[in-house]
């Protein structure tokens, strides 16, 4: 996708883009939030109701690649949620790649237990709880130096089954320096071996949100990142949201 700065104020850029048939896209991205002010384009229906899927698809690419782009150029902006920059994940996993084994075992096997039964984790009754509602997250924060500091205890969301959301932990809002994984029950095997195995399994699901991420902005991930493994689409089904 070709994507140009045409001006910038001190609350808004300004972008241009030309998506995958070639049409050209005018963008104004809020600094403050990362919300799209105008989208302009000629060649699509103005309303979303109006537009096709692909149509749909292609919009909401360009809108996350202008996001993107905006937030590369001025690096001191609150346009993207962390977890949506790449650059913040890969601090994220180069932390935890140099995080000893020893801690990283003692201080995330509350996330394997969690992930392999949430519903024992929670001391819920089962029947209450719809089963594949489960979100389990474990987060961290980062020094300026990308060394792992704090880890937070587990903490799981679902839904009852009356349609009330719930959730159980505590909870840290995605942020400069925070690293949030977020997982569905994934109930490993008997054989599965969490020593050998575990950390190798964050790893991976950090580069597949890398993944999902260019997937997302319609553009081909890294080969460094284009890792079978759960990411932001496994969770919620079409790559749009937190994890």
């Amino acid at each position: 996708m070709e994507v140009s700065i045409m001006g910038a104020d001190e609350s808004h850029v300004g972008l241009k883009l030309f998506d995958e048939n070639g049409f050209e896209h005018r963008i104004t991205v809020r600094k403050d939030n990362g919300n799209i002010d105008i989208h302009e384009v000629n060649e699509y229906p103005h309303e979303p109701e109006d537009r096709t899927d692909e149509e749909q698809r292609i919009m909401s690419q360009v809108e996350e690649r202008a996001r993107y782009t905006a937030q590369q150029e001025f690096p001191e902006a609150d346009i993207l949620d962390p977890m949506w920059d790449p650059e913040h994940i890969d601090r994220g996993i180069e932390a935890l790649v140099n995080y000893p084994l020893e801690q990283f075992h003692a201080e995330f096997r509350d996330f394997y237990e969690a992930l392999d039964d949430p519903v024992a984790y929670l001391g819920e009754s089962y029947d209450s709880v719809e089963d594949d509602s489960f979100t389990i997250t474990k987060s961290y924060t980062l020094s300026p130096d990308d060394r792992i500091e704090v880890v937070d205890d587990v903490s799981i969301s679902y839904r009852r089954t009356d349609g009330t959301a719930q959730r159980v932990g505590p909870f840290r809002e995605p942020g400069e320096g925070v690293i949030v994984c977020g997982m569905p029950w994934l109930e490993f095997g008997d054989d599965y071996n969490f020593a050998e195995e575990f950390h190798d399994l964050i790893v991976t699901h950090l580069l597949a949100q890398i993944r999902d991420i260019y997937l997302h902005m319609g553009e081909e991930p890294p080969d460094e990142y284009k890792v079978q493994g759960i990411g932001k689409r496994d969770i919620h089904g079409d790559g749009i949201g937190e994890t």
